[in-house]
């Protein structure tokens, strides 16, 4: 009973036993099930996740890829220069222009970037260029001179009638996070870069998708053979996603973002595109605030010339500062920079992208960078602020960070002179006056196009403080004068310039109670004079009373018409200047005048192209004479009657051999000093003042005037000369009753005149006398 009992017992056990395993067993099966399928919904989860951030960072990465990948500096450059093979032309000019283009000047041209003189003759290899209207290639361009003029003009050995020649950046407008860079396309890469670049960064940059572990790897062991960093272990793929949408955070959750942006970059687009936009989106310095990004503008920032003219030691330098241009720093670090610069050079012979004689050379070469970290660019604010303007007025204020080309008229030497001008006679002026508060405002535009060419905008010529040129406005004072005798000459039927003027006297009383007793500079009186003597020698009550008898709305109606823009508060002292007006509006109106009654409206920008190549803006080139022909030829004639016999005929001895024209101008109790003058190709205005507007004790023949001369005798001048318009003829006038007269008269002068205003009269004054007989000229009977 005893062993049945036992037995019993035992299988009683071993069956709960059995139970309990069998249980345990269910329950380790049931967690196990638990965890797989824990484990599947959070790797559903997971990938869930990690899909709808790849979608959202996909959407991120083409948002910046395919829109405005980066803020492009707006380029804004100097007048385009057109050399035609009938004009006369300034080789010193085209040469000096070169210099600042960074042309190399050699013995014999080979390349893009060189020229040489010799003689008269100038060989140039141009630069490729976008003028507007695509990329054009490099061209081999020679000009050829005889007696001043062009008289054989090739580009690429064929014969042309006028070629273009690069023009002068003279600014770039940064972005507002100071970014500065040059695109440039795949295309305008040298192949050597591109090869070296790959070599040193990304050897399997076209065979990986993003990520290259074999890369990683491969770097670690090169690296560690040559115990330094020769090659990197991110591909430029990892390297683009982080300078693109990333931070410098060195953490792990960066590197994730980096792996799969990366990823994306490489799906999405090609692999020239990549290499494009890493090619302008890397970093390889800093000038001061501003970062320097892209192969391009590093070029420039290096070694100061284009990246399709370096050299192989040039482009090892340059990738040498992909590893860390502050740590190879060639200005501040040039022996760190030269050993990497050798490493890498060392690493294209290796690879056979560099013969051994290159080798050798290059790697004996010095690192020929530029010799101030400063860029080498000159500074013109007051003309740059004018071109912000006007940029914000056509509506191009928003693209400015797109990579924008502006053209405009700027000419260099005309600036250049215009400063040196100013330096040199505000100096001798205050030192003759016993005074350093002189200030002074300069305007020269284009006569046929009104392309403002310089712009200076006070006596510090860098200073980029208030503009006087746009923004001073001051009393004209007799710079009016014009506008009233062309609005007298307009009217043939009653007046020309032989007409009489009354030059007495003369009271006026306002609307007050008020006197207004005007009086000539000389305090003279001469009782009449002839028109055109009121104008030039600037006689304040001839013209007072020439304008009373116009009427003060004809007078203002002329300025109008010329091209001001601004109200004219009709009082009679508005005949002698009492308008305030700037020198760029001054210089707008007369700029019409010296270009035959032509209107032009005064612009500095010529052109906006877009980063594309599509036009945005273009100034327009329309006719718009705004005067007869007759009459701005007569009102020219005067004024070149001005710099020959009236208040500027300091001209006439200082320019014997030019013939100019101009106007002298001054305000009350010589606060102003004007002058505006022209030559056949520009108009110049001047202004010298106080800020304070206190009198400067100059006129405008001993301040501005003086200012002019200056100014033209450093740019030299091109002679006027106007063809007298059908229906204009020279006749004969008796000054005492501007009459047309015949030769018999007495105290007669010559004038042009419109041929229908003209009316003669058979009858003198005072007629010649009879000339003496032959008998009495032999006895001398008929001497007094």
């Amino acid at each position: 009973m005893t062993k049945t009992k036992t037995a019993k017992s035992k299988a009683i056990k071993q069956k709960g036993f059995t139970k309990g395993k069998v249980k345990n067993t269910k329950v380790k099966q049931g967690f196990s099930r638990w965890l797989i399928v824990t484990a599947i919904k959070l790797s559903i989860i997971f990938v869930a996740l990690i899909s709808l951030y790849s979608i959202y960072l996909d959407g991120k990465v083409r948002q910046t890829f395919e829109g405005q990948r980066w803020q492009i500096p707006a380029q804004v450059y100097a007048n385009i220069p057109v050399i035609n093979a009938d004009k006369p032309i300034n080789l010193a000019k085209v040469e000096s222009e070169l210099i600042h283009l960074n042309y190399q000047r050699v013995t014999r041209v080979t390349s893009p970037g060189q020229f040489s003189r010799q003689g008269s003759k100038v060989t140039i290899f141009r630069r490729e260029f976008d003028f507007g209207y695509g990329l054009q290639e490099p061209a081999l361009i020679s000009i050829e001179q005889k007696n001043g003029e062009v008289y054989r003009l090739t580009e690429n050995s064929e014969v042309k009638h006028s070629v273009k020649l690069e023009p002068i950046l003279i600014d770039r407008i940064l972005s507002a996070d100071a970014e500065d860079r040059v695109f440039l396309s795949l295309e305008q890469v040298p192949q050597q870069l591109i090869d070296t670049l790959l070599l040193i960064e990304d050897r399997d940059f076209y065979s990986h998708h993003g990520i290259s572990p074999t890369g990683i790897l491969r770097a670690f062991w090169k690296n560690m053979l040559a115990g330094a960093t020769v090659q990197g272990g991110s591909t430029l793929t990892q390297q683009l996603a982080k300078n693109m949408y990333l931070n410098r955070q060195k953490t792990i959750w960066r590197k994730v973002n980096e792996a799969l942006i990366s990823v994306i970059l490489e799906l999405r687009y090609s692999k020239d595109q990549l290499l494009e936009a890493y090619i302008n989106e890397v970093y390889l310095g800093q000038h001061y605030a501003n970062g320097i990004y892209g192969f391009g503008l590093a070029s420039q920032f290096y070694f100061g010339k284009p990246l399709s003219e370096l050299d192989d030691a040039q482009i090892a330098l340059l990738i040498a500062q992909v590893k860390g241009p502050s740590y190879y720093d060639p200005w501040r670090k040039p022996e760190r920079a030269s050993e990497r610069r050798d490493l890498i050079l060392r690493v294209m012979f290796e690879n056979h992208t560099l013969t051994k004689n290159s080798y050798l050379n290059a790697i004996e070469q010095p690192l020929s960078i530029r010799s101030e970290r400063r860029f080498a660019k000159q500074s013109y604010p007051a003309y740059m602020q004018l071109v912000r303007r006007e940029l914000k007025d056509i509506g191009a204020g928003n693209a400015l960070q797109s990579g924008i080309k502006v053209f405009t008229g700027f000419d260099l030497v005309r600036q250049q002179n215009a400063e040196q001008a100013v330096i040199e006679q505000l100096a001798q002026l205050e030192k003759s006056k016993d005074s350093s508060e002189l200030q002074t405002a300069v305007i020269v535009s284009d006569i046929r196009t009104g392309q403002i060419q310089a712009v200076v905008g006070g006596k510090e010529v860098k200073y980029s403080g208030f503009n006087r040129a746009l923004d001073a406005k001051r009393p004209i004072g007799s710079l009016i004068k014009p506008v009233i005798y062309l609005t007298a000459l307009e009217r043939y039927q009653q007046y020309n310039l032989a007409t009489p003027l009354a030059d007495e006297p003369i009271s006026l009383k306002s609307s007050t109670g008020k006197r207004w007793q005007p009086k000539n500079y000389d305090g003279k009186y001469r009782g009449h004079v002839p028109l055109i003597d009121g104008l030039v020698k600037s006689l304040n009550i001839p013209t007072v009373n020439l304008g009373l008898k116009l009427g003060l709305a004809d007078v203002a109606d002329t300025l109008h018409t010329l091209g001001y823009q601004g109200k004219v508060k009709k009082v009679p002292s508005m005949l002698l200047g009492s308008t305030n007006m700037s020198a760029f509006e001054v210089n707008q109106w007369y700029n019409t005048i010296a270009n035959s009654g032509i209107y032009n409206r005064a612009l500095a920008i010529n052109k906006v192209v877009s980063g594309d190549g599509e036009t945005l803006w273009q100034r327009e080139n329309v006719v718009d004479a705004r005067l007869s022909s007759q009459g701005a030829y007569l009102i020219d004639y005067a004024l070149t009657k001005v710099t020959s016999e009236g208040t500027a005929k300091s001209l006439a001895w200082k320019f014997p051999e030019q013939l100019l024209a101009g106007k002298t101008g001054t305000s009350n109790d010589l606060r102003d000093s004007w002058f505006v003058g022209y030559d056949q190709e520009s108009v110049v205005t001047t202004w010298i003042g106080r800020d304070d507007n206190k009198s400067t004790g100059l006129t405008g023949s001993s301040g501005a005037l003086t200012l002019f001369a200056n100014y033209l005798k450093k740019q030299g001048s091109h002679s006027r000369y106007d063809f007298m318009p059908d229906g204009v003829e020279f006749a004969t006038f008796e000054l005492a009753t501007g009459n047309a007269v015949t030769d018999e008269c007495a105290k007669v002068a010559q004038y042009p005149a419109v041929t229908e205003g003209i009316f003669f009269s058979t009858e003198c004054l005072e007629k010649k006398p009879e000339p003496p007989s032959w008998l009495e000229r032999l006895f001398g009977l008929g001497d007094d």
